[in-house]
C-alpha cells in the first residue's frame, strides 16, 4: 500500500523531505504556515547572497581602472539592489514549488501541531483540520535569537530578517555578534559605504574556525573599514538618542549606531508544536532529540534541519531530510554522516572549512600534517587581482588522509568541496597531489598545497 507522509515545516529539510518521499512513491502532505523555501530561501542564504553578488558586482566596478577599464565612481541604486534580491528569491521560491507541484506534494497552508505519532492537526486561514500519515517529520527549523538586553520594539533594533527588508541604508551600523550572518553582513554592507562595527564577546571572529582564518578575516576587515570588538559582551542599551543606539560594553568604550544587528545564534522553532505532550524528547537547548536516522524518541516521528541540531545548515538540512524521508518510506536505517559537512562564509575574502581543524587535533593530541599554500603565488588569483588568502588541508601524519581543510580567499566556498569529495572517499595528501589540476586555475592551490607538503612542490618554496 502506498505510504502516507506528513511533513511539518517548508524548509530544506522539509521541502527535501517531501520531494524525495514523492520520489520513492508516497503519498505527501507538507504544512507550511509561511513561504515554501523555510529561512534559507526567503529571509537567509538567497537572499544574503544576493546582496552579497550586488556588492562584488560594485567591488569589480571600483577596481576596474586597475585593469585599465575606466569607469568613473559607481553609485549605489539601493531600491534596485533590494528589488533584485526579492526577484531572485521570488525566483527561487517559485521553482521549489513548482517541484512540489510536479511531484504531486500536497501543500497545506497552516501551523501544524503534533497530536500524536500519526496525526497532526492544522490550523490555518480555512480553519481547523488533521492530516493522518504512516510517518511524520518535524522540519520546523529555526528563527533569530534575541538577547534580553535588547527591546525587540525599538523599530532600530534588528535581526536577519528585517535587516533584509531596509528601504535605505544606514549611515551606521552595529552586529552584535561575530558569527558567520554576522561577519556576512558586515562585509556586504561596509561594501555598500555603512560604517560597521562588530561586537563579539569571544576573542575571534567566526568561533569555531581555525584561528589562522578568523585572523585572517579581521585583517580583511580593517583594510575595509570595519571596526572588531572582541571579547566585549553588551551590557547596557542606550535608545534616548533619536539618531542613534547606543550600547554599553562590559569592558572597553560605548558603540553608536543608527542600527542595530542583533546576530547572536538562531534558537530551534520547536515549542507549541505538540511535541513534548505527544512523546517526543526535546533536549535543554530546545532541540528535538534524533539518532543517525533522524528517528525521534516517538515511534514513527523523524525530525531533521535546524530543529534537530546543529550544524544549522541548510546543506546539513538537505541531506538530514532526504534520510528521513527514506527512512520513514522505505523504513530502512540509512545514516547520516556529520564528520565533513562544509561551513561556506560569503564574506569578503570568503572563508571555507570542513573537518578537523588544526586546533581541535592539536587539543585532542592528534598527530597531523598540514599541506599549505598561499594564493598570492596562484596564477589565476593573481591575474584576477584577488590573491590574498591561503589553502591549509589538514590530514593524518600516520597514512596522510585528508580529514580536514580551512581555505579563505577568492571563490575558496566552491573549491572546498573537492577536498569534502577526498575525505569522504579516504582519499590521502598523496591522492590530491596526483590529480590533474588545470591552469591556470584556482584549484591548481589545492594541488600545490599537497604536493608542498610531499616535497614536490613546483610553486612554492
Amino acid at each position: 500500500m502506498t505510504k502516507r507522509i506528513v511533513i511539518v515545516g517548508g524548509g530544506p529539510a522539509g521541502y527535501v523531505a517531501a520531494l524525495r518521499a514523492a520520489q520513492l512513491g508516497a503519498s505527501v502532505s507538507l504544512v507550511e504556515a509561511r513561504e515554501i523555501g523555510g529561512t534559507c530561501l526567503n529571509r537567509g542564504c538567497i537572499p544574503t547572497k544576493a546582496l552579497v553578488a550586488a556588492t562584488e558586482r560594485l567591488r569589480a566596478a571600483r577596481d576596474a581602472a586597475a585593469f585599465g577599464v575606466v569607469l568613473g565612481e559607481p553609485l549605489v541604486d539601493f531600491a534596485a539592489l533590494m528589488a533584485r534580491k526579492a526577484a531572485v528569491t521570488e525566483q527561487q521560491r517559485g521553482g521549489v514549488e513548482h517541484l512540489l507541484k510536479g511531484r504531486k506534494v500536497e501543500v497545506v497552508a497552516g501551523r501544524g501541531r503534533l497530536v500524536d505519532a500519526h496525526t497532526v492537526r492544522v490550523a490555518g486561514a480555512a480553519g481547523a483540520s488533521e492530516l493522518i500519515g504512516d510517518a511524520i517529520i518535524i522540519a520546523s527549523g529555526s528563527r533569530p535569537t534575541m538577547l534580553p538586553v535588547f527591546d525587540v520594539d525599538d523599530p532600530r533594533v534588528l535581526t536577519s530578517d528585517e535587516l533584509l527588508e531596509l528601504d535605505h541604508l544606514p549611515d551606521s551600523l552595529a552586529i552584535v555578534g561575530g558569527g558567520v550572518i554576522g561577519c556576512e553582513f558586515a562585509a556586504i554592507f561596509a561594501e555598500l559605504g555603512v560604517k560597521v562595527t562588530i561586537v563579539e564577546m569571544l576573542d575571534q571572529l567566526v568561533p569555531g574556525e581555525d584561528r589562522r582564518a578568523a585572523a585572517a578575516l579581521s585583517q580583511a576587515f580593517r583594510k575595509a573599514g570595519v571596526e572588531s570588538r572582541l571579547k566585549a559582551r553588551v551590557e547596557g542599551v542606550d535608545v534616548s538618542h533619536s539618531d542613534h543606539v547606543g550600547l554599553a560594553l562590559a569592558d572597553g568604550p560605548a558603540v553608536a549606531a543608527a542600527l542595530v544587528l542583533v546576530s547572536v545564534g538562531r534558537s530551534p522553532v520547536s515549542r507549541g508544536l505538540g511535541l513534548e505532550e505527544a512523546g517526543v524528547e526535546i533536549d535543554e537547548r530546545g532541540f528535538v532529540a534524533t539518532d543517525d536516522t533522524q528517528r525521534t524518541s516517538l515511534d514513527g516521528v523523524f525530525a531533521a534541519g535546524d530543529v534537530a541540531g546543529p550544524p544549522l545548515l541548510a546543506h546539513w538540512a538537505y541531506r538530514q531530510g532526504a534520510v528521513a524521508a527514506e527512512n520513514a518510506v522505505l523504513g530502512g536505517r540509512r545514516t547520516v554522516d556529520r564528520r565533513f559537512v562544509p561551513t561556506c562564509i560569503f564574506s569578503h575574502p570568503e572563508v571555507a572549512s570542513f573537518g578537523a581543524t588544526e586546533d581541535q587535533a592539536k587539543a585532542d593530541d592528534l598527530a597531523i600534517v598540514v599541506a599549505q599554500v598561499r594564493f598570492n603565488g596562484n596564477s589565476k588569483a593573481v591575474l584576477e587581482g584577488d590573491s590574498d588568502g591561503y589553502v591549509r588541508i589538514v590530514a593524518r601524519a600516520d597514512d596522510r588522509r585528508v580529514i580536514g581543510a580551512s581555505l579563505v580567499g577568492p571563490h575558496v566556498t566552491e573549491l572546498v568541496h573537492e577536498l569534502v569529495l577526498a575525505a569522504q572517499a579516504g582519499l590521502t595528501l598523496d591522492d590530491v597531489a596526483e590529480t590533474i589540476h588545470a591552469h591556470p586555475t584556482l584549484a591548481e592551490a589545492v594541488g600545490e598545497a599537497a604536493l608542498s607538503a610531499l616535497g614536490r612542490g613546483m610553486h612554492t618554496l
